[in-house]
């Protein structure tokens, strides 16, 4: 992988590897990595638009493709057989890639795909891999860059793949972690929330939340459903979760 990574792209001069293994020392809470995108978006949600959702949507989009581009974060479709071999998925959500060593997932996210659910702007979409980073960072996410399928915005993330894994939690131990560590209420037999955001997508039926031999848990892919701007919830949580 390590070879392939580093003929992907440039970013100031780094490869795409040099830059990958530099945010792995990162603190879950930086969003440095993304610094360009947030400059370059308008201040306003999609309600401010005036327009509909899906042209809400396709204008970010091109915005955040053009942003790619113009700072080396852009990476072609052509080069997507690089980050390994594509998995088999069960949601349409992510494309999903393990790298040769079967050491790291690449996902190329499309951020659009259950807004509904999250409820996310079109302008929230870049933020929400740190949210989980900050929530979840035994499965933190490491931004790569942007890319498009035929068109359609993705995100190109990395996890770890986590290889101690031995079973699936009980839903008791799903539900003491979103009460007693992320200090979260239950609001129906599918969310726990805050005034900020809620957690769904963890029970113990399916294989998004897994844990190792001693207990610790992993969420993978969990929704995020946003009550406030994705900026509102990245202070909150900077606040009340971050050190820095």
């Amino acid at each position: 992988m390590e070879e392939n990574l580093s003929n992907i792209y440039l970013r100031n001069g780094q490869t795409a590897l040099q830059y990958v293994t530099g945010l792995n020392a990162e603190h879950n809470c930086d969003r440095s990595d993304i610094r360009v995108f947030e400059t370059g978006l308008p201040a306003q949600r999609h309600g401010d638009f005036g327009q509909s959702q899906r042209i809400a949507e396709g204008q970010i989009s091109d915005l955040l493709i053009a942003i790619a581009k113009q700072n080396g974060l852009y990476i072609h479709k052509t080069d997507w057989h690089k980050f390994g071999d594509r998995r088999i998925s069960s949601s349409g959500e992510s494309i999903v890639y393990l790298s040769f060593d079967g050491h790291t997932f690449t996902k190329l996210k499309s951020p659009f795909a259950k807004s509904p659910i999250k409820n996310t702007s079109p302008q929230d979409v870049i933020f929400e891999h740190l949210i989980h980073n900050i929530l979840f960072p035994t499965t933190r996410y490491r931004f790569i860059g942007v890319t498009d399928d035929n068109g359609e915005l993705r995100f190109v993330l990395q996890q770890n793949n986590i290889q101690r894994i031995f079973c699936i939690p009980s839903q008791k131990a799903i539900n003491d972690f979103l009460t007693n560590e992320l200090h979260l209420s239950r609001e129906d037999a599918y969310f726990y929330g805050n005034d900020y955001y809620a957690i769904t997508d963890v029970s113990a039926e399916g294989d998004n939340v897994l844990c190792d031999e001693n207990g610790q848990l992993f969420f993978i892919d969990p929704i995020i459903k946003l009550k406030k701007s994705a900026i509102e919830v990245l202070n909150y949580l900077y606040d009340t979760r971050c050190i820095d």
